[in-house]
């Protein structure tokens, strides 16, 4: 969980906000969702206009891919390690050798939609805007918007609970797939996206070819049906049995130097992010290659 301002000892967003319609109000043209121009210190008290900074261990991946499961609600990224890539990688990453390359696998939960879902088909990512600030539609966060299907995309958990974002795992969006803020922060990065060095103010990313598969069943990996530690609604169709691969889930209240809020009044106009950022400010609660323990 991420709270809402960390650098502010500030009370959290009023609740209200939480309760704003999530996708309903993005339209497909995402780069006019915020204006150009200086960030106040007002707004950014509020968590308006916080945008996220990715520090974590993953590197961009080569060929990433994302199976959204609707039933199971996860959704799994999958991709190459750069040749010669030789970092460790974060616990909740697994592995496997593919044609000679490092394959990766991570698993994030999801909402779904209540009432409108894409349909079990084949998408595909080809813009990002990695910052969208909280406005009058839904309290987006400043966390990245990614689109694959016209107005559906992966976004921000919307909801909040004792003053930190909190997504929760079920069919409660308008149709979109919120996430953990964190989540869908290195998300971003995962697929290409600039999350570590540029300070965004509303321009999207664009470019990508990323397949977006959506399916009605527990997505498998590895031979296995895929499941995330990460708690859900009752009713949401978890696979169960011996042959459940169990993905960690992880959070940057423990991680706090994988992801942490820009604060854009410091940088005084600057469009360049510090190097180390996260780092420098916040440390991990555990050694992100071994976990906890």
């Amino acid at each position: 969980m991420i709270p809402f301002a960390r650098w502010f000892a500030l009370a959290a967003l009023p609740l209200a906000m939480t309760t704003l319609v999530g996708c309903a109000a993005q339209e497909e043209d995402d780069e006019d969702v915020s204006e150009e121009g200086d960030v106040t210190e007002e707004q950014l008290r509020k968590g308006a206009a916080e945008q996220w900074v990715y520090n974590g261990t993953m590197p961009h991946l080569e060929k990433p891919a994302i199976t959204v499961s609707l039933t199971a609600h996860t959704a799994r990224v999958t991709g190459y390690v750069p040749e010669g890539w030789n970092q460790p990688l974060p616990y909740y990453a697994d592995t496997l050798v593919e044609n000679g390359r490092t394959k990766v696998a991570i698993v994030y939960p999801i909402a779904t939609g209540a009432s409108v879902n894409s349909q079990g088909t084949s998408y595909s990512i080809s813009r990002v805007s990695p910052w969208v600030p909280t406005n009058s539609a839904a309290a987006w966060g400043g966390f990245p918007f990614i689109p694959y299907n016209r107005g559906i995309a992966f976004h921000g958990p919307i909801t909040a609970s004792d003053g930190e974002w909190k997504l929760v795992r079920g069919p409660v969006s308008h149709g979109c797939n919120r996430m953990q803020g964190e989540h869908v922060t290195e998300l971003a990065h995962l697929i290409g996206v600039d999350m570590t060095t540029t300070v965004h103010r509303g321009d999207a990313a664009t470019g990508f070819d990323v397949p977006v598969t959506v399916i009605r069943k527990p997505d498998e990996w590895k031979g296995q049906q895929v499941d995330v530690n990460y708690p859900a609604q009752r009713g949401v169709a978890r696979p169960t049995g011996p042959n459940v691969k169990m993905f960690p889930s992880w959070t940057a209240d423990k991680l706090a130097a994988f992801v942490c809020p820009l604060n854009k009044g410091e940088l005084k106009g600057a469009r360049t992010i510090p190097a180390n950022y996260c780092s420098r400010r916040y440390q991990n609660a555990f050694d992100p290659a071994i976990g906890p323990r």
